[in-house]
């Protein structure tokens, strides 16, 4: 596959640029790469001072419940909103070499993936610390987080292309985004928050939701997802990811025109 033969040659350029990227994020900042770890543990404190002390959620392990939301969500989010101003933002390499373009976004999702990276190893201490059973079984969430960096990835290669056509689309994908989140069972149990049976259809319909589900249920149950639900969004996903490719391949000789 083409898509395949240019990943492997411009991998070590994605690889380097996204190293770049990370030391220039700390760089001007006091408290450099712990910022990483204060935003996500903030907004985890706040959630869980609201919804877990104020409105006494009792979902187990609550706070680690909301934190693999918050870890989720953030990835999600910042793929797709970092995706639409991701040709501008590269415009003085583009304009120079050829490089494709989804290149850009597996770079930038490196730069994400890192981050994540961190975010998970809280989640982890913090399953210590509540006492969350471990084993081998946690083995389950490979292939939940599998289709869900394929499904972000699918859906990234969309507003990329769109991002360098529609100017205002950042504005709007912040709405929709802000909209989502109160659908995505960040900080609540969508089955148990919502009558039968909308909560379930919503969490099934709604493929972050469903992945943050099979998610959390591979990590703190250590139950498998559903083979046949996981595999129909993996199909999804790469029907999408296959026709966004197409389309950026189609038209990236007209974006440095059109920037």
């Amino acid at each position: 596959m083409t898509f395949c033969r240019e990943v492997k040659k411009y991998w070590k350029f994605a690889v380097y640029a996204a190293k770049a990227d990370l030391q220039d994020e700390v760089a001007n900042s006091y408290l450099n790469w712990i910022w990483w770890i204060l935003e996500p543990l903030s907004s985890m404190l706040i959630y869980v001072l609201i919804f877990g002390v104020v409105f006494k959620n009792n979902e187990p392990y609550f706070p680690v419940f909301v934190f693999i939301g918050i870890t989720v969500w953030d990835y999600f989010s910042r793929c797709i909103t970092s995706s639409v101003n991701l040709i501008r933002s590269n415009q003085h390499i583009i304009s120079r070499v050829y490089i494709p373009k989804y290149i850009l976004l597996i770079q930038r999702m490196l730069v994400l993936a890192f981050k994540m990276l961190i975010g998970w190893l809280i989640v982890a201490v913090m399953m210590i610390a509540y006492k969350v059973p471990v084993g081998i079984k946690l083995m389950y969430v490979l292939p939940d987080l599998m289709v869900f960096f394929v499904f972000c990835f699918a859906c990234s290669l969309y507003f990329l292309h769109f991002g360098v056509y529609v100017n205002d689309l950042s504005r709007l994908l912040a709405i929709a985004l802000n909209l989502a989140f109160y659908v995505t069972g960040i900080f609540f149990n969508i089955q148990k928050s919502i009558p039968a049976p909308f909560g379930y259809l919503l969490q099934r319909i709604n493929p972050i939701a469903y992945l943050l589900f099979c998610i959390r249920k591979s990590l703190l149950n250590q139950e498998p997802p559903s083979a046949i639900l996981l595999g129909i969004w993996m199909l999804i996903s790469l029907l999408l990811a296959a026709g966004g490719i197409r389309l950026i391949r189609k038209n990236e000789n007209n974006y440095v025109k059109l920037i």
